[in-house]
């Protein structure tokens, strides 16, 4: 009789439904332990830039920024830039940090023209206006980021008659100098902010409508 039942319920696909569904699982668990510790390494990165006393963003930058960007990218080059990359958006509210929304970057160039080369960078949205382009499926900077190195003593804004809405900072040291930063954009991750939260959640519901709880990474940024 028990065969019988084992059998039945093989017939019927109740067995192969629950080991799917444990593999589901597990490949969840997984792909979020995954995420999470890209999601470090990025952070990690940030607080070394920070630590940097010539390259670190200043303070009063960071703190005006609306919102901020977090991206490293791959496969970068003098004149074609970088191709690929990841990162993670967030936007200030009045308790401090979102939760992270996931993204990626598309082809651009962020620098790499005048030369060098990096693999992380901070986008930082200085007004309401930048920080809203957030909840667009893609989200393109033209000549209104500026790119620099980054200096604690003097600061991006000693280049600028008007700050720019963008601001990218590099890591390495007077990497961008200034230059415009053309060609580069980011899109939402739809699939790694399902992957991470555990259903499908649009950028603006994870930045902007509170429907996730923001992570500890994300609630010690800054």
């Amino acid at each position: 009789m028990k065969t019988k039942r084992i059998s039945t319920a093989v017939k019927h696909g109740l067995v192969p439904a629950m080991l799917a569904m444990g593999l589901a699982v597990t490949a969840f668990a997984q792909s979020q332990s995954k995420l999470d510790n890209r999601v470090r390494k990025l952070m990690a990165q940030f607080e070394a830039l920070q630590a940097d006393s010539e390259a670190r963003i200043p303070a009063e930058k960071l703190n005006k920024a609306k919102g901020v960007i977090l991206m490293e990218r791959t496969k970068g080059g003098f004149i074609v830039g970088y191709e690929q990359g990841f990162g993670v958006a967030m936007v200030k509210g009045d308790d401090g940090w979102s939760p992270f929304a996931f993204m990626n970057s598309h082809e651009g160039s962020f620098g790499a023209q005048i030369g060098g080369k990096s693999t992380f960078s901070v986008i930082l949205l200085m007004n309401d206006a930048a920080r809203d382009r957030l909840v667009n499926p893609k989200v393109s900077f033209g000549g209104e980021a500026a790119g620099t190195g980054g200096s604690s003593t003097g600061g991006v804004g000693d280049s600028f008659t008007q700050e720019p809405p963008v601001l990218v900072f590099g890591q390495a040291k007077g990497l961008y100098g200034g230059a415009v930063v053309k060609g580069g954009s980011v899109a939402a991750d739809d699939k790694a902010n399902e992957n991470y939260y555990g259903r499908f959640y649009s950028t603006k519901d994870i930045l902007f409508d509170g429907k996730v709880e923001a992570p500890e990474t994300a609630r010690e940024f800054g």
